[in-house]
């Protein structure tokens, strides 16, 4: 498998749980997508390897920052990990009497 073709198939994944996690329902349109986006990247990686991972790495990070219908990927794991840090701050003060 190229490089650009699980490039494509890691940003379908990403946004796959993104909108399931926002929304509580399966797309199952967004698995579709992505496999047809991964064999047509895999076409293109045969003809040339350096222009699929270029481009493949451009989705990729439109994957990670694009918001679809709410926040972007990199918007829910920033308040993923808020709330978990936040969450550790509030344990971890001790009071001294």
């Amino acid at each position: 498998m190229a490089f650009a073709t699980g490039a494509i198939l890691t940003a379908g994944t990403i946004t796959f749980a993104n909108e399931w996690y926002q929304t509580h329902e399966v797309n199952l349109r967004i698995p579709v997508a992505t496999l047809l986006a991964a064999a047509i990247f895999d076409g293109l990686a045969h003809i040339d390897d350096k222009a699929a991972s270029a481009l493949s790495i451009i989705v990729l990070i439109g994957a990670f920052t694009t918001k679809f219908n709410g926040n972007s990927v990199a918007d829910t794991l920033a308040k993923l990990f808020a709330n978990s840090t936040a969450k550790q701050k509030k344990q971890s003060v001790i009071r001294v009497a």
